[in-house]
């Protein structure tokens, strides 16, 4: 079966330190490219109470294969207690872009496919 790509979202309510999670992400050919989106309004039950909070949503795109590590690495950096990481798998997108997603999150690093 080929590799397929994914779609992971995560939440945080320091810009700056998402993105230095990202850039370790990148570093680390765990990912080929993440955006920052924010900020969101998020509401949510925790210990008991409706809470409202600020937060930053990544999205990071990464090949299927690297999923775990990705999602692991995010739990050991978060500061959260219980971070949202959601994986989605990506159905369908266009081809060349996809393709470079792969070649970016490689364990062995392209000769050529820099976006």
């Amino acid at each position: 079966m080929p590799e397929h790509v994914c779609q992971i979202q995560v939440s945080h309510s320091d810009r700056t330190a998402l993105e230095q999670i990202i850039q370790q992400l990148l570093e680390r050919r765990l990912i080929a490219c993440g955006q920052v989106l924010g900020p969101i309004s998020s509401s949510f039950r925790w210990e008991g109470r409706v809470e409202h909070e600020r937060e930053w949503l990544g999205l990071l795109k990464t090949a299927a294969s690297r999923a775990a590590e990705v999602r692991s690495l995010i739990a050991e950096l978060h500061p959260y207690e219980v971070p949202e990481i959601l994986v989605m798998e990506v159905l369908d997108g266009h081809g060349p872009y996809l393709s470079w997603v792969l070649e970016q999150t490689a364990e062995t690093p392209p000769a050529t496919g820099e976006r």
